[in-house]
């Protein structure tokens, strides 16, 4: 019976999109989201008869429509400035002109992003939750919600599913607290090191066409500088043992001393800038220029940690979590981490030092990963 190793790491399409949706002025529609798990813009009272095309005419009129609605509602509901509900009477007289940035916005949300596509929700303030959901199916323009901002006027909206997150805005990096307090409605995150570390919070370890990322969380409240260090040491010793691994030469770097074995084989290249949230608890993210290497480092912590033998490990099973099938990207890392103590002559003995220095380090620093070992598969499946 094989022990059971979960990476949870996601494989992200290469063309999967990631979007900042502020939700209205002063965050109003923040919990209008949670609660109808579903993402929208300002424009209500209006029925979209299919997905938006902002180049046709009569589109314009009705979110030209929507948005004197919505301005009307601002300002108190005015008996005497009810806005017209016929979209005929929103034409405009010159033609060709350009879309205005708040029809473009609409085309963004309701016609570009598509299902399974990221979207980062910022709250008020530095303290508050950043929502993370990933739109659920293509937009359907039967479905709208209300908003007690708007009564019963009903808006066109976007259904959604929220990851399991817990991350306030000050635990982002500059760049992207920056992107969370831009006021546009709605924003693409197109920068490399900007998805990186939206993917890092969102999905912890994953993989995004040759490059993934490894997230690891330090939980204790208390964290003293060596048991941190110890941890990172650790990271880059399985980093360098993947490289030796795959030059087969890991016999060699398991005869050689932990920081000979580093400096020998460690490749900078592989590895990206390093974020570290310092306060305790706290985490650290690291993206890899290698699709691999990510979920491998988080498999070895995991394995381990949890002081996993040699003889489970060369027969152990991935079992991922995170996808609804079984991919590639598991199959390579259920074969790199088998080979991590088929190819070393003593892996016995070199297994039993690496378990305790992960389990020593895991222990001080309250050391989580996305990736976890279950028992052994007792099912016969």
């Amino acid at each position: 019976m094989a022990l059971i190793l979960d990476p949870a790491q996601r494989v992200i399409d290469k063309d999967h999109q990631i979007f900042v949706l502020h939700p209205g002025e002063g965050k109003r529609f923040y919990n209008d989201f949670i609660a109808h798990k579903a993402v929208f813009l300002d424009i209500p009272g209006i029925k979209l008869e299919g997905v938006p095309d902002i180049e046709d005419e009569e589109t314009r009129k009705l979110l030209r429509m929507a948005r004197a609605i919505g301005g009307w509602h601002k300002s108190g509901r005015p008996a005497q400035r009810l806005p017209q509900r016929d979209p005929q009477a929103f034409s405009v007289s010159v033609e060709g002109r350009e879309a205005p940035r708040f029809m473009r916005e609409v085309q963004t949300l309701y016609k570009d992003a598509k299902p399974g596509d990221l979207i980062i929700i910022p709250g008020p303030g530095y303290n508050s939750a950043v929502l993370m959901a990933e739109l659920v199916g293509e937009f359907d323009p039967e479905y709208r919600v209300d908003s007690v901002r708007y009564a019963a006027d009903f808006i066109p909206a976007r259904r959604i599913k929220f990851l399991q997150t817990g991350h306030a805005k000050y635990e982002f990096g500059r760049r992207a607290i920056q992107l969370m307090q831009n006021r546009q409605a709605i924003i693409r995150v197109s920068d490399d090191a900007d998805r990186h570390e939206f993917y890092e919070h969102a999905y912890g370890d994953y993989v995004w066409g040759d490059v993934s990322g490894n997230y690891m969380e330090i939980t204790e409240a208390v964290v003293d500088q060596k048991d941190l260090t110890d941890v990172l040491f650790m990271t880059n010793y399985y980093g360098a043992m993947y490289v030796a691994m795959k030059a087969g030469k890991l016999d060699h770097f398991a005869s050689l001393p932990w920081h000979k074995a580093i400096n020998e084989y460690y490749n900078r290249e592989l590895f990206g800038d390093i974020s570290i949230e310092i306060h305790s608890p706290g985490f650290f993210g690291r993206p890899m220029r290698n699709a691999s290497l990510a979920g491998f480092i988080a498999a070895m912590t995991a394995l381990a940690a949890a002081g996993a033998s040699s003889a489970e490990v060369a027969t152990i099973e991935v079992r991922n979590s995170a996808n609804g099938r079984v991919s590639v990207c598991d199959l390579d890392l259920q074969r790199d981490v088998q080979s991590t103590v088929k190819m070393v002559s003593n892996a016995h003995l070199w297994w039993d030092e690496v378990c305790a220095a992960q389990k020593a380090a895991s222990e001080k620093t309250g050391l989580k990963t996305k990736a976890k070992v279950i028992d052994k598969d007792t099912t016969g499946n």
